[in-house]
């Protein structure tokens, strides 16, 4: 079954969608035209049945219009509408992931398998009519075995209409000839042989008419038969998760966003899981009341993101990450506008282990780290991220680090499929157990020391304050990196020692600073 989303006078509607949602139901029942044209002559280009009551009728003038006395002007515009047939699209996006933009207010979508979810043709009907209704639009609605079908019974019937297979020729029978997609040459051909209805266009011979309007007349024939099955031509729907709010009157304090804030989450999280998707990125921009021109924009916007290391659908969660982050900031002038977009991503799969205990969910992990940089700040002096998670820097440097946000994603495989950790453990399994290991203790910061050398190599080691006799020495192993930038520069000579102590020989690990000239004590071997 397909079903087909007819909003007739399309341009007042898509006109309606721009007033406040409380007005625009007794908006609807006033006359009301749309106009185009030149600014001299404006012409009546779409009007609704109370304006049709009154005596108005398309193409005439702006003038003419304004006869009739107590009607609503609106000028034409492209951007409303294509707004409004984007709104119309999603709608039914809710109900079928196939879903084909037909022209200018129609919109045909593919039923099979939608069953269970939302029962039967009636009752999915009726559903869509109360979807849209909430979005602001008067649909008809139709239901029937094949698109065209469904197309030219939701511009023939009002309402609701569900047409049975078996039964298309004999529901479509009194409808107007003049819904087809005929030429005007045509169309004056059947009305001089007396067809003005689709039962009189499909009682014709097939043959003779063939023969006098070709294989367009007999396509024709086809759809008022309810005889042609297409395929649709679904659209790649682009979802863009964005909700924004802007305030009669500018906000100076987070109390008055409270409300605004969630609602938008809210309204965001229902979009996404109305699609079965998620969000693991969310952006906060907020435009500020600013009296004066600046220079730079950076004054008028706040901006903020948020990478989360799960997806997430919870509200409630991304509400109150952004609140801890807009009680860390002071804005120097008042909100008017509120902006919140979401990137959509597929759901978290994951399966418990029934042999460990639960870990703590990420919710609650970011939740913590959000609380924890309101408290020693999210970045240095620097500009770097000091609440994280420790990563590995590409570079020689020993102890060198960074911190990365929390995320669920493994970083990459190794050639052989297996995870990167996966594949050293399995390394080490090759290693025999018998051999002997040793390990670098590491002290943090490293101790300063004194080194007297024999030629180039270390002969004493100072120790703790004690002097340690070398009996044995390896190196120097050179290094260095950052020579382009003076400031971070480092230039170091590692060498690994056994030093005779009074506890017995020790093995550690000393380097020779060349920027601050001076001996450190790195690690012992242990």
């Amino acid at each position: 079954m397909f079903a087909c989303l007819y909003a007739p006078d399309f341009a007042v509607q898509a006109a309606l969608l721009t007033e406040p949602p409380d007005l625009r139901e007794g908006l609807r029942r006033s006359p009301m035209v749309v106009l185009e044209g030149p600014e001299n002559l404006p012409r009546v280009a779409a009007l609704n049945d109370a304006a049709r009551k009154c005596g108005m009728e398309a193409g005439m003038t702006k003038l003419q219009v304004e006869t009739c006395g107590g009607v609503l002007l609106r000028k034409r515009s492209e951007a409303e509408e294509d707004a409004a047939q984007a709104e119309l699209v999603e709608c039914a996006t809710f109900f079928s992931p196939r879903v084909e933009s037909t022209g200018a207010g129609t919109v045909l979508l593919d039923l099979d398998g939608t069953e269970r979810l939302f029962g039967t043709p009636e009752n999915t009907a009726r559903k869509i009519s109360v979807a849209a209704r909430e979005r602001g639009f008067d649909l008809r609605v139709a239901v029937a075995s094949n698109p065209d079908t469904a197309l030219y019974a939701a511009r023939g019937f009002p309402g609701i209409t569900v047409i049975l297979a078996g039964q298309e020729a004999r529901r479509l029978a009194w409808l107007n000839v003049e819904l087809l997609p005929i030429g005007t040459e045509m169309l004056d051909t059947l009305h001089c042989w007396g067809i003005r209805t689709f039962q009189a266009l499909a009682a014709l011979p097939e043959v003779p008419l063939t023969e006098r309007l070709g294989q367009a007349g007999l396509y024709l024939q086809k759809l008022a038969r309810g005889a042609v099955h297409r395929t649709l031509v679904p659209i790649a729907v682009v979802q863009q998760f964005v909700e924004s709010y802007e305030f009669d009157d500018p906000v100076e304090t987070l109390e008055s966003l409270s409300f605004v804030l969630n609602r938008l989450l809210q309204q965001i999280c229902s979009r996404l899981m109305a699609q079965a998707l998620s969000t693991n990125e969310l952006r906060l921009t907020m435009d500020l009341a600013v009296t004066q021109r600046r220079v730079s924009n950076s004054g008028e916007q706040f901006q903020h993101d948020w990478k989360l290391p799960v997806p997430t659908q919870d509200g409630r969660m991304l509400f109150a990450l952004v609140w801890l982050e807009l009680e860390r900031n002071i804005f120097s002038a008042p909100i008017k506008k509120v902006t919140l977009e979401a990137l959509a991503v597929k759901p978290r799969t994951a399966q418990g282990n029934l042999f460990a205990p639960p870990s703590p969910d990420a919710e609650k992990l970011e939740m913590t780290l959000a609380r924890i940089r309101g408290v020693v700040g999210g970045a240095d002096a620097e500009g770097v991220s000091c609440v994280g998670s420790p990563g590995v820097v590409d570079t020689h440097k020993t102890a060198s680090f960074e911190v990365r946000p929390f995320s669920s994603v493994r970083e990459g495989l190794s050639k052989d499929g297996l995870g990167k950790d996966a594949a050293e453990k399995d390394r080490a399994n090759l290693v025999p157990a018998l051999l002997p290991t040793i390990a670098l203790r590491v002290f943090r910061p490293p101790l300063e020391t004194a080194v007297e050398l024999n030629g180039q190599t270390p002969h004493i080691v100072c120790l703790w304050k004690k002097p340690g006799r070398v009996i044995a020495a390896s190196g120097p192993w050179c290094s260095s990196g950052h020579w382009w930038n003076r400031a971070v520069t480092w230039v170091r000579e590692e060498w690994d020692v056994a030093l005779k102590t009074p506890a017995g020989i020790g093995f550690y690990r000393i380097y020779l600073d060349r920027v601050q000239k001076q001996w450190f004590v790195e690690g012992m071997f242990d």
